[in-house]
């Protein structure tokens, strides 16, 4: 361990399987090494060094001057002539000879090195000691990514699920060693120190690139899964059944599982990204694995569809993957009335409480272009308040709290309208 940050110190496990131990501590042992090197001289060294050696010069008026340099000061040299001593401003020099001059030399470097130790002591047994040393690092990282297949085009069907974890290790080599991947959310009170899940962003669209060489992967590809799954606690584990080798920088893409699943295509329209309808592929996880966030492709015959990024989804549960935005179903959402009405009061114990009721009106409208049949599920928002009243819908929808659900289906140009009323009412109260 390199860098014995607190929360490595503090996450540290050592396990002896024939030995208890007693304590542990961190400890920087000290080593001085002498290096030799080269290193080239400054003009001042030079002359320093060159004390005893002939010396030609040129200064003012190109006049030459040759003797032994035997001084060398701040602003001055001094050369020996034969019948005297010369001193030279070295400003007033413009051109210098140092016969035999050195202009490198070897110097001795002592270079003290801090070596990390991790010291522990145990009462021990005779023999053989296997001993285990575990702590949390950040660095080394892995994250799903799924691949459906099918050669349905109908709306409802079934296909290949294919899961791959992508391991990046950023850390050091890893020579043979056995790999564990976790699923599961863990509280981790140094959070640098594990790289936090995949986030849920927008949808990622690779339509340019990547339906040019999605041409060519048929569905769906064999795979060897060489991954064991098993449940922990809130935890599912996937152990690779061989050891791996994975140096610094490198990344592998692992098979993690695979299975049939079902899907059923319709269209989704969620108010809260405006005017924009979208394909989308719904799933049921009837795997007996999780499916953690990652980015989830589908292809049909070969073809790409699309790709979205889907958040955690459990045993059983549900998930949307969208893979296409849908020009030719027009949809608008309206608030055809807003009313506030006048605040009301009354008393309630020893206290007096005011509200305010609002009043909405809205219309969502659905037109279908397209030369086929559709399905589409619609989803809005009401305002939210202290009490909210659904108060009448022209389509009885699907509500959970304020949310609510439509599932309409549309023949080709067709056009459907929903209107629903309601009313928010808000309380505050003074003593």
């Amino acid at each position: 361990i390199v860098n014995f940050t607190k929360p490595i110190l503090d996450s540290i496990l050592i396990n002896d399987d024939n030995g208890a131990i007693l304590e542990w501590y961190h400890h920087t042992r000290e080593t001085t090494t002498t290096e030799y090197r080269n290193k080239t001289l400054c003009f001042n060294e030079i002359l320093r060094d060159s004390i005893g050696k002939e010396i030609s010069l040129r200064i003012y008026g190109n006049k030459t001057v040759e003797g032994e340099l035997i001084w060398n000061g701040e602003d001055k040299i001094g050369i020996n002539l034969g019948n005297g001593i010369l001193f030279i401003n070295k400003r007033d020099v413009k051109e210098m000879i140092i016969y035999g001059a050195v202009t490198e030399k070897i110097i001795e470097v002592n270079k003290t090195n801090r070596i990390p130790e991790l010291i522990f002591k145990e009462n021990s047994n005779p023999g053989t000691h296997n001993i285990e040393i575990s702590y949390l690092a950040w660095g080394a990282n892995w994250k799903p990514e799924y691949k459906f297949y099918t050669n349905s085009e109908e709306k409802r069907g079934r296909g290949t699920l294919q899961a791959w974890a992508i391991v990046t290790n950023n850390i050091e080599d890893w020579n043979n060693v056995d790999m564990k991947l976790v699923i599961g959310y863990p509280i981790v009170l140094y959070p640098r120190i594990i790289r936090p899940p995949i986030g849920f962003g927008g949808v990622r669209y690779a339509l340019e690139k990547a339906t040019a060489v999605a041409e060519a992967e048929y569905a769906p590809p064999q795979v060897n899964v060489q991954f064991t799954q098993e449940e922990l606690g809130e935890f599912y584990i996937y152990t690779l059944s061989n050891k791996v080798t994975l140096k610094n920088g490198e990344t592998r893409y692992l098979p993690l599982f695979t299975g049939e699943v079902e899907f059923n295509k319709k269209y989704f329209w969620d108010t809260r990204q405006g005017d924009t309808v979208y394909r989308v592929f719904e799933f049921t996880n009837s795997l007996p694995d999780p499916w953690a966030k990652g980015i989830f492709s589908i292809y049909i015959n070969g073809n790409f569809q699309g790709q979205d990024r889907i958040d955690y989804v459990a045993k059983n549960d549900k998930v949307k993957v969208k893979v296409s935005k849908a020009p030719d179903i027009n949809v608008k959402k309206q608030t055809l009335e807003k009313i506030e009405y006048p605040e009301s009061q009354e008393t309630i114990g020893h206290k007096i409480r005011y509200s305010r009721t609002t009043y909405y009106k809205v219309n969502l409208t659905i037109e279908n272009f397209r030369d086929e049949e559709v399905e589409i599920e619609i989803k809005d928002y009401m305002v939210s308040g202290d009490q909210v009243n659904l108060k009448s819908s022209t389509i009885k929808p699907e509500r959970i709290h304020n949310v609510l659900t439509w599932d309409l289906t549309l023949r080709s140009g067709e056009k459907k309208s929903i209107i629903y009323e309601y009313e928010v009412i808000n309380w505050y109260y003074y003593r």
